[in-house]
């Protein structure tokens, strides 16, 4: 494939994504794994940044999950995957949020949910957060910061969902007491 077609491949799923086809959450999550790992070949192909010798037609834009009327825009693909890897911890929290938290398998389902929400947060404040500031200002959501916190608060919520397990099977209270504690823990560092 030559330029032109993997730039054409991205614009289209990035379309995709805008246009909901399919509303489901999974088919939202299916949509970002598949978008970031077209914007993850094509930079290993060919960069896309301002740097004169890299593809710089292309200009991402975010607008802030918390203050929707901020908005960022460069031409920095570390941006664009940025705001991938947030939309997609989202996404997994809201599918979290669907299981029936009154079953063992609904905790247990929520919990894995939670657990990748957390997962992207982690992996944007590791990789993405640092390299989307870098030399632009950007957004408050896309922080090394708040991707920490989010997903601190993440794994507060799966390990919640691990303490309600502990206290349905009747295990002892030492045993509930010290995942309650790590619960607490994880609250604590969110808030911190």
């Amino acid at each position: 494939q030559n330029l032109e077609d993997d730039l054409q491949t991205l614009k289209q799923l990035r379309s995709d994504l805008e246009r909901h086809s399919d509303p489901s959450l999974p088919a939202r999550r299916d949509l970002f794994q598949t978008y970031f790992k077209a914007l993850c070949q094509v930079e290993t192909r060919f960069p896309i940044s301002p740097e004169p010798d890299h593809v710089n037609a292309l200009t991402f834009v975010w607008f802030d999950a918390f203050k929707p009327k901020l908005k960022a825009s460069q031409q920095n693909i570390h941006l664009e995957k940025g705001s991938v890897l947030f939309n997609l911890g989202a996404v997994y929290s809201q599918i979290g949020l669907t299981f029936d938290r009154n079953t063992v398998d609904g905790r247990r389902q929520a919990s894995h949910a939670f657990m990748a929400a957390a997962g992207s947060f982690a992996y944007l404040r590791d990789n993405a957060s640092m390299k989307v500031s870098v030399g632009s200002s950007t957004t408050l959501d896309l922080s090394v910061e708040c991707a920490g916190m989010l997903e601190k608060l993440m794994l507060a919520q799966a390990q919640e969902c691990v303490f309600e397990n502990t206290i349905a099977k009747g295990s002892t209270p030492g045993v509930c007491a010290k995942i309650s504690r790590q619960v607490g823990l994880y609250y604590e560092e969110a808030l911190a």
